[in-house]
């Protein structure tokens, strides 16, 4: 993955962790969320508070994988407090 994805990766973890959420990271510092789905896409943040649960996938243009996009917004549908974010960032321009 590239620099921006797993920068974009870890400041949104960290604004999570600051406003009380658990959470799991597919990035070096943090715990490897589970995998989703049949095909076990692990999803780039999974964050839990209280009953509430977040999945968010962090994709630059060109990595977008609409399959796995697909299984982590049907996980989120199937559970109760769950909801699904997909995020896009973009590299700086210099």
């Amino acid at each position: 993955m590239s620099n921006t994805h797993d920068n974009k990766v870890k400041e949104i973890s960290r604004d999570l962790s600051k406003k009380g959420w658990e959470v799991e990271a597919d990035v070096p510092e943090y715990k490897t969320p589970e995998g989703i789905g049949k095909d076990g896409y692990i999803p780039d943040i999974h964050a839990i508070k209280g009953v509430r649960e977040r999945i968010i996938e962090v994709d630059t243009p060109n990595t977008i994988d609409s399959n796995q996009l697909r299984a982590f917004r049907q996980s989120a549908s199937h559970r109760k407090n769950a909801e699904f974010e997909h995020v896009i960032t973009r590299p700086k321009k210099r």
